[in-house]
């Protein structure tokens, strides 16, 4: 431990990230019942009354709107709000990183090869771009959600200049689906793209989608010369999390696929919303490939993170940091680690609108939780319950039906008809 605590750098950035870290830590210690708690809790362990009481009187009487608003600092609060609440506001302001799209929110360890400032700067002018793809954007959007039109639009620069800065034309991208981000990446900005996807179907499905996209460029575009991604159907990391055979495989790709004899620059290494543990597994073997340039990657599904502490420290997705796992308070329960998947801004807009019927689900769900609890037991607490999309016009009686007709058990204990 002695030994880790001598390696540790000890520049301003890496010290203001430990101090960040365990004041971090010391606040989810104060409201870790909050977190670990789920919404049928509220009702079933009265967790209002545990709320400090100058809270529970401020949310009685506050408008939602106006507590959105507050959150989010929008406007002049109606109400005088309890010191305790703006101190918790402001050390969560202190103690998150920045997510404004024009944040330029940077840790920067002295051990860096590059001065930042010239990153950024060369990076804006190094993107090249195939304009004359412009006149097919609703080809590249057909088949993507609209949330997903824009990850994918803001993700493909991001790559494009790493890609640049790296002098590193191939990118790997794991858990590529049915290839969107990789035709945006190979199309638009002419990178060699290789997909990694353990789901052979979608790998399928990306490879007819390529097609369409070569016959129609081929078409309305002469001279295009664009190369399709590659797609391989396979798992890029097991759990040792080595991927020892990989870089041969990529090598391989290259020069049979992409027709480069050398692979000297090495690859980019890229995820958009890898699942769980792939993020943290992907991180590790960023680190023991030397062949790996740069990664971006945007997690997502933080509750399927391995945290057991059964496990061997390579399997674990939660902790990866050695400072963290040192400290006493770094564990994450399934509901922190869940509510850390969403954003906090979605929740206040639909408060500060008023329009928060979609958020019934929420409370139809912890009702009928704490019925199938009074009459069933324990047993029946969290989890046992079936996802329903709730509509405005949906009464409580339906959503019951709905919820637990899958459900094995006494109908006697679902009949909430007589309950």
């Amino acid at each position: 431990m002695a030994a880790d605590q001598e390696s540790m750098c000890t520049c301003h950035a890496c010290l203001g990230i430990r101090v960040i870290i365990d004041s971090a830590l010391k606040v989810l210690d104060l409201y870790r019942w909050m977190l670990d708690s789920y919404i049928i809790d509220f009702f079933q362990d009265n967790l209002w009354d545990r709320l400090p009481r100058p809270w529970a009187k401020i949310l009685e009487n506050v408008a939602l709107d106006e507590l959105g608003s507050w959150i989010l600092r929008e406007r002049r609060p109606r109400h005088v709000w309890p010191l305790s609440l703006i101190a918790l506001r402001r050390s969560i302001d202190l103690l998150s990183i920045n997510r404004e799209p024009t944040a330029r929110t940077r840790f920067t360890c002295k051990l860096s090869q590059r001065d930042p400032k010239e990153s950024v700067k060369t990076c804006e002018t190094l993107i090249t771009k195939d304009k004359r793809l412009d006149k097919f954007e609703n080809l590249f959007k057909k088949h993507v959600k609209q949330k997903k039109r824009y990850e994918i639009e803001k993700f493909s620069e991001i790559v494009a200049r790493c890609s640049e800065l790296s002098n590193s034309s191939c990118i790997v991208d794991t858990g590529a689906g049915i290839g969107h981000l990789a035709r945006e990446l190979a199309y638009k900005y002419q990178l060699a793209v290789i997909c990694i996807e353990q789901d052979k179907s979608l790998s399928e499905l990306a490879r007819k989608y390529d097609e369409q996209f070569m016959k129609k460029f081929k078409t309305h575009l002469a001279g295009f010369c664009g190369v399709p991604p590659y797609h391989l159907c396979a798992k890029i990391v097991d759990e040792s999390c080595t991927g020892d055979g990989l870089p041969a495989v990529f090598r391989g790709i290259l020069r049979d696929y992409f027709s480069q004899q050398s692979n000297d620059n090495g690859f980019g290494l890229i995820g958009l919303h890898p699942c769980g543990d792939l993020a943290a597994r992907l991180l590790k073997f960023y680190v023991g490939q030397q062949n790996a340039k740069f990664i971006s990657v945007v997690g997502c599904c933080y509750m399927k993170l391995t945290i057991n502490e059964d496990r061997t420290t390579s399997a674990l997705g939660y902790p990866l940091s050695k400072y963290v796992e040192r400290n006493s308070s770094h564990s994450l329960s399934y509901a922190a680690l869940e509510v850390a998947c969403h954003a906090v801004e979605n929740y206040c807009d639909k408060m500060k609108s008023n329009e928060y019927d979609d958020l019934k689900v929420h409370a139809y769900r912890a009702t009928l939780e704490k019925i199938l609890v009074n009459k069933g037991g324990d047993v029946m607490r969290r989890g046992r319950v079936g996802s329903v999309k709730v509509n405005g016009r949906m009464s409580f009686q339906e959503y019951c039906r709905l919820a637990t007709e899958k459900l094995d058990i006494n109908s006697s204990i679902v009949d909430v008809e007589s309950s």
